[in-house]
């Protein structure tokens, strides 16, 4: 196995090596702990090398002597002076040195040949969503009508995903790694935490509300420039207006059973624009606020998802405001 892997290095200095004799070369490492720390014993006669990549006998003999001393010094026993036995570590000392050497080249070229992919998900309208968990163990919960990108590892120094709709993430902590939700015109950065985010791009608002731990928020005008950066912490919600590029903080009381996520709608003394825009995204439809008057008159109520559009909008006429037609998909309102 060792004259394998000599064998295998030495085509990949001469450049000819294959791209299954790539991926041996990664796997060797990663075998056994035996030659993990091989490697890493084997690192400090490297830094200590002459000459060419392949050593000869005689460095071998003297890299080996250096080994041999630096082990006996920390307690470890003398290696046994078995001359078949000390010539085959020899060989496998040479593999792990030359191995030193490709180890940077050999990751890179692994990570040339295998690019960052991004997975699509979209949730199409209806009462219906999406769970998934990502390459780092984080949770996310796709409402309907919503557009999700990530990608299939997290390489670099952050997490990136892009979101065009409404989801509830559950954030595994990484400090070294922040996690960035990427919407429309916001910048979402956080390290580990639970978070609502309602920004769809067909929408003049967006909505972010934390649940647990913390979110730094940073929106952006219509020309893609940061406006501001806004830290939330448990319960406070961000409203940010698209159209004027500004940001309302606010304190919230959260019910987590009365979420979409547990297929409960909640609304707050909301306007009922924004409560036909919500309505739309959730059962596929089109909804005509005709009366202007209308538009800013506030409502309160909770609903199932499972429950059809003509009871919802029952329930938010409770008081006989308004009427309303249903005709297909599109639903007019006055």
């Amino acid at each position: 196995m060792e004259d394998l892997k000599e064998s295998l290095i030495l085509h990949y200095l001469q450049g000819d090596i294959s791209e299954d004799g790539m991926r041996v070369l990664k796997t060797w490492l990663d075998e056994q702990p035996e030659n993990r720390q091989l490697f890493f014993r084997m690192k400090d006669l490297y830094d200590m090398r002459k000459g060419g990549l392949r050593p000869d006998d005689r460095e071998i003999e003297q890299s080996w002597h250096r080994l041999a001393g630096k082990m006996k010094s920390s307690g470890n026993q003398e290696p046994v002076r078995n001359q078949k036995w000390q010539t085959g570590l020899y060989k496998y000392a040479a593999v792990a040195i030359i191995f030193v050497c490709l180890t940077l080249g050999v990751r890179m070229l692994f990570q040339k040949d295998k690019p960052v992919t991004y997975s699509e998900l979209d949730v199409e309208s209806g009462p219906r969503m999406s769970r998934l968990s990502l390459p780092d163990g984080s949770k996310v919960v796709l409402n309907a009508s919503t557009k999700f990108r990530f990608p299939d590892k997290f390489d670099g120094k952050i997490r990136e995903v892009f979101l065009d709709g409404e989801a509830f993430f559950d954030v595994s902590h990484n400090a070294k790694q922040p996690f960035v939700v990427h919407t429309d015109k916001q910048r979402i950065t956080v390290l580990g935490t639970s978070f609502n985010v309602m920004d769809y791009s067909a929408d003049d608002y967006a909505i972010t509300t934390v649940i647990s731990g913390s979110v730094k928020v940073q929106p952006a005008d219509n020309g893609g420039r940061p406006v501001g950066e806004y830290v939330l912490k448990p319960n406070q919600q961000a409203h940010f207006d698209k159209s004027s590029s500004e940001i309302t903080l606010a304190s919230v009381k959260i019910d987590p059973a009365r979420t979409w996520v547990n297929k409960v709608y909640h609304f707050r003394d909301e306007p009922l624009l924004k409560i036909a825009q919500r309505l739309e995204k959730i059962y596929g439809v089109k909804i005509t606020v005709a009366t202007d008057s209308l538009k800013e008159v506030r409502y309160t109520g909770t609903f199932l998802t499972s429950q059809e559009i003509d009871e919802v909008l029952k329930i938010i006429n409770f008081d006989k405001q308004f009427s309303y037609k249903i005709d297909g998909g599109n639903i007019t309102v006055k």
